[in-house]
């Protein structure tokens, strides 16, 4: 029986927590050294979500295995599981699926990383990230009660001084902008890939007079 270690570069559920390239190293070294697998989770950070095809290409290592879902088949049910060979354990035949193989989805996989390359998506969502950053940078210092601003690519999240999520993202979503409350303290970004500047613009103005509601005194973004 092998042992593995599994976790997610940039963790997206849970607040989008960001592990140190130091921390990942330090738990790759951690494994050869006691012959365990690693193991990234790529369905929120795969397919482009970070500015890379993958997220484990921000850490500086390299994986055993790694699993995808979601973004791969473009809005098509799909999940994978990619495995370096001495890693790789299935030969075919050995595990079947009633829908596993399944041609649609597999098309709809190949044709969603054609367009993801053909078309520059991944320089898009690096300079699409970089300015969503900086725009909640500019939100942060505005509003105290934001205490921080983090993530990779169009994986972003702020979060409060204060259990402000819930109220905050219903209010957002009156005002036409859907946003994720990850955490009671922290909201999370995920816009799609080819979100652009003008609509990344419209929706830190929304957020933005949100927040001016609930502090009024805070200030406002330039």
């Amino acid at each position: 029986m092998t042992l593995v270690i599994m976790l997610e570069p940039v963790q997206g559920a849970g607040g989008v927590q960001m592990p140190s390239t130091v921390y990942l190293a330090g738990v790759k070294q951690w494994c050869e050294a006691n012959g365990l697998l690693l193991i990234f989770d790529e369905i929120q950070t795969g397919i482009g979500r970070l500015g890379t095809l993958f997220g484990y290409q921000h850490c500086g290592i390299e994986l055993d295995i790694m699993s995808l879902a979601k973004s791969l088949g473009g809005g098509i049910p799909i999940g994978a599981v990619l495995a370096k060979a001495h890693a790789a354990i299935f030969e075919p035949g050995d595990h079947s699926s009633t829908f596993g193989g399944n041609a649609l989805t597999c098309a709809a996989a190949h044709a969603t990383l054609q367009c993801l390359l053909d078309h520059n998506i991944l320089t898009h969502t690096q300079q699409m990230g970089t300015h969503l950053h900086h725009q909640l940078l500019h939100l942060q210092a505005a509003h105290p009660y934001i205490v921080d601003v983090r993530g990779l690519g169009l994986l972003m999240a702020i979060e409060f001084s204060a259990p402000l999520a819930t109220d905050i993202v219903s209010a957002c979503n009156e005002a036409g902008l859907l946003l994720n409350p990850v955490r009671p303290n922290a909201i999370r970004f995920m816009p799609p890939l080819t979100v652009t500047l003008k609509e990344i613009d419209e929706a830190i103005n929304k957020l933005n007079a949100v927040l001016q509601e609930l502090a009024p005194e805070a200030g406002t973004i330039g």
